[in-house]
């Protein structure tokens, strides 16, 4: 983990003293125990680690042959990257750091560099010979990319206030991006931030200035549309899911020590037995968050059989029922926009939980995703109809059942939902609702073999799950890392037949057949059914709604509606008002400007 800024005056000069401590002041939270500055003539960068952690290489911030390097770095399939600089004149030892290797891939590769690298990653990279800055963020978007352009200088980190701290840029909010969240809880324009002059650099995407002119934006990685793979043995699959996600979860805890959020679903206990599997001698520790308290339910039961079976040391925490809707009341809490998570209170005490044990804890976030099989139509499209028709009975023979082929995924029905889910709710104001509209994002790059999950896959939630997951926000130097968004694990998934393989996660089943317990693998999938319900009851019985906003709301919400909505809604209405609290709440922190 590491907090970094580069910052290239494009007309000659840098920050000074004061700015540069400022800057080093926002970088804290992501790396506590080291800080390094590295100055020239015309660029300044920044660098802060964590020196227990993945990514906090001590020759970073980088400056040789033109090359000047600032980063938070986490690479895949380093070995592959390594070979393809080999062959590209640029030797490297097997143990050189990532960001040796991506120094190595800048100088081979230049603004091509990007289309070659899989990881969670953030970069900028200034080379003054060629006047070219450029700004990069990974295939998934787990490592966040703010970037910021003014007469005097481009410069990028991946802390937002950092680049607030820098002279001549103002702090004035973005309207649009407030009346989006409070609509959604997500960025829904992508390259937008609370902050007007910042921009986010959205997920495999990257930024280029020249020395005039503005930033040129692309997409340096799409999801694969991988040739259809025959599968004559069960096995085949299996093992091979097995080794590709193990790779994946090996690239992630390169530390001597972690955590795992343990649930009683399938998907975490998967990656505990594959970190098991992969990494005997890893100190793996499981927290599992029970709802007891709040819901009859057996979840942490069942994480219970997963950890013994795994022989996994297993902490159970025990949610109560006025963890959620809590956190406007924390002492000192500061975040550099608004954040979309009710149960926010909780997760900061589960973090700092979770870091006791390592640096990196793992989430299982999201075999749903990944695992969402296509409609039959793509099927059609995509592979043999002969194929496609003796899988389809296979399945229904042995399950008993027809596959998904998602009927109610085209059409009419599919495109009411939408539209219905990003309506902007009934008390925002008519004039936010009217200047920003209330019609649903532009849909992503359709992806050929996987539409549905592609799509599942870029929607402005996984910002918001990344943004819930900083350290900026969690207050404490804890990496989290998402084996399932590995680029080399999708490919693998996208290219197997999707009956019977993605149906109902029959990959992850019998990929884990041996390694976790029969009953929790024939488990199906468990809905914590009632708790946002618990809640917002418990939440009016102590008076919630009548809470005073800490900064006036009314240029973009009708106090009386939301008010009532707050009194009268149902949970799930009373979750997306909760919203309007935390705007203000972001609004009054120390030094928060307005428009």
């Amino acid at each position: 983990m590491s907090g970094f800024l580069l910052c290239w005056y494009r007309d000659g000069g840098a920050p000074d003293d004061a700015v540069v401590a400022a800057v080093v002041a926002t970088l804290r939270a992501r790396g506590p125990e080291a800080t390094r500055v590295l100055r020239t003539a015309h660029a300044v960068a920044v660098h802060t680690a964590f020196t227990d952690a993945i990514g906090a290489e001590e020759d970073l911030p980088l400056h040789a042959d033109d090359v000047l390097l600032a980063a938070d770095l986490r690479l895949d399939d380093r070995a592959t990257l390594r070979a393809r600089l080999r062959d590209a004149g640029h030797a490297l030892a097997p143990d050189a750091t990532d960001a040796a290797l991506l120094h190595a891939a800048v100088r081979a590769w230049g603004a091509d560099a990007p289309g070659r690298l899989l990881g969670d990653y953030a970069y900028a990279a200034l080379r003054p010979a060629a006047g070219r800055f450029d700004a990069v963020r990974g295939t998934a978007g787990v490592k966040p990319l703010f970037v910021v352009e003014t007469p005097r200088l481009v410069a990028a980190s991946n802390a937002l206030e950092a680049l607030l701290a820098l002279p001549g840029v103002p702090a004035d909010e973005d309207e649009r991006h407030l009346a989006e969240f409070l609509r959604t809880g997500s960025p829904v324009s992508p390259w937008r931030t609370a902050r007007r002059a910042v921009a986010r650099v959205p997920a495999s995407h990257a930024c280029a200035w020249g020395r005039t002119g503005g930033a040129a934006r692309r997409r340096h990685w799409r999801f694969p549309e991988p040739a259809p793979r025959a599968v004559r043995d069960p096995r085949e699959a299996t093992e091979g899911f097995r080794a590709v996600l193990a790779d994946a979860v090996r690239d992630r805890l390169r530390v001597p020590a972690a955590s795992i959020q343990l649930s009683g679903g399938l998907d975490s206990p998967a990656l505990a037995a594959t970190a098991r599997r992969a990494l005997p001698t890893l100190g793996l520790h499981a927290l599992t968050v029970s709802h007891a308290r709040v819901l009859p339910t057996d979840e942490a039961t069942w994480a219970a059989r997963a950890a013994a079976h795994l022989s996994l040391p297993h902490v159970v925490v025990e949610a109560g029922v006025h963890e959620a809707l809590a956190h406007l009341d924390l002492a000192g809490l500061r975040t550099a926009e608004p954040v979309a998570d009710a149960e926010l209170a909780a997760w900061r005490a589960r973090a700092r939980e979770l870091a006791a044990f390592g640096p990196v804890t793992i989430d299982g976030e999201d075999g749903d995703s990944l695992l969402a099989p296509p409609d039959l139509l793509t099927l059609l499209r995509t592979r043999l109809w002969t194929e496609t028709f003796a899988a389809w009975r296979a399945h229904t023979r042995a399950r008993g059942r027809r596959p998904w082929i998602g009927l109610r995924e085209v059409g009419p029905f599919a495109r009411r939902r939408r539209a219905s889910y990003w309506a902007a709710p009934e008390w925002m104001r008519a004039d936010v609702r009217a200047r920003h509209g209330e019609a649903p994002p532009d849909a992503p790059p359709a992806n050929r073999v996987r539409p549905v999950a592609a799509w599942s896959h870029q929607q402005p939630v996984w910002e918001t799950l990344f943004a819930v997951d900083d350290p900026d926000v969690t207050g404490v130097p804890l990496t989290v890392v998402l084996p399932f968004l590995d680029a080399r694990v999708i490919a693998y998934v996208f290219a197997l037949p999707p009956i019977p393989w993605c149906q109902e996660k029959t990959l992850l089943r019998e990929a884990m057949r041996g390694l976790l317990p029969d009953d929790l693998l024939a488990r199906p999938k468990t809905a914590l059914g009632g708790a946002h319900e618990v809640a917002v009851r418990a939440w009016r019985e102590s008076g919630g709604p009548a809470r005073p906003l800490a900064h006036p709301m009314d240029d973009l919400v009708d106090e009386r509606r939301w008010r009532s909505v707050l009194q009268r809604g149902d949970a799930e209405a009373v979750l997306a008002a909760w919203r309007v609290f935390e705007v203000a709440r972001w609004r009054a922190q120390p030094g928060a400007a307005r428009a």
